[in-house]
């Protein structure tokens, strides 16, 4: 059964696909954090949305422009609302600036405006896509896969994002820890070498695409494929559930390789700035 979550705007296989479909899914995907902590919310004002998990981490606490902009007085005057937006909730946040928004002229200008609505860079992330992923060209360890249902599965998924990706464990706890999370349209995948959960995933079906995210591997087991292996295993079961094929994702520098090797190539790029009020 394909999900009610979906949409008619995916591309056939070997087209490109537009980047708003990168952002229609990241939206998607930001937007369950918000929904499932009890002071979240997704509000839209002119020219944005503005994603609020309502947690003192930047990163959950997300802006992302909604239409193109060309002047630098536009983009200001957006950055300058979401900056009030969060300020009155004494909350940080980040502005998650995808380059196909912005007119060419405007991207060479951008960190001169960033700065001016105090925003500091974070990273820069290429946005990905893939119809079709290549064959493994090795061995991948035989992991046991199980989605994520229950506490342990829960707590297991968040020790994971905090020794991956540096996610404080309270944030961890609030954000990965809540049920609501994964009741949400997230689908959280942990892969087991023998009784410990070593590595993880995400998928979420919207705008007619596979988001991916939350690629982890603990650092113990790095370099063996178990990024590999449990990425496959969550794009074949987002298939099997949705009928979909395109998958997108936003990818880590160092996970870069990776997709490559699997058959990604990169439609766009972000950047992502952060603030604190």
């Amino acid at each position: 059964m394909k999900n009610s979550d979906t949409s008619p705007l995916g591309t056939p296989a070997g087209l490109p696909v537009p980047f708003e479909l990168l952002e229609l899914n990241l939206r998607a995907t930001l937007g369950v954090f918000a929904r499932a902590h009890p002071t979240g919310e997704v509000v839209s004002r002119p020219g944005l949305e503005l994603v609020c998990a309502g947690v003192p981490f930047s990163t959950f606490n997300a802006v992302l422009l909604t239409d193109p902009a060309d002047k630098p007085a536009d983009l200001l005057r957006r950055l300058e609302a979401a900056r009030e937006y969060f300020r009155a909730r004494n909350l940080p946040w980040s502005l998650w600036l995808c380059e196909g928004w912005l007119a060419k002229g405007l991207r060479r200008r951008l960190s001169a405006i960033a700065a001016a609505a105090g925003l500091a860079l974070m990273s820069r992330m290429p946005g990905m896509v893939a119809h079709e992923l290549r064959p493994p060209a090795r061995a991948l360890p035989q992991l046991t896969f199980h989605t994520v249902q229950n506490e342990r599965e829960r707590r297991a998924f968040e020790l994971l994002m905090t020794a991956a990706f540096g996610v404080p464990s309270l944030i961890a706890r609030q954000i990965y820890g809540a049920e609501a999370t994964w009741r949400e349209g997230l689908t959280g995948w942990l892969g087991y070498w023998g009784d410990t959960p070593v590595t993880s995933a995400a998928t979420r079906i919207a705008a007619g695409v596979i988001g991916l995210y939350a690629v982890a591997t603990l650092p113990a087991f790095r370099g063996q494929g178990c990024a590999e292996a449990i990425v496959r295993h969550a794009v074949q079961q987002a298939r099997d559930a949705s009928g979909l094929r395109t998958i997108v994702l936003q990818s880590t520098t160092q996970a870069r390789a990776l997709y490559e090797r699997l058959g990604f190539r990169i439609v766009t790029a972000y950047e992502i700035y952060t603030a604190w009020p």
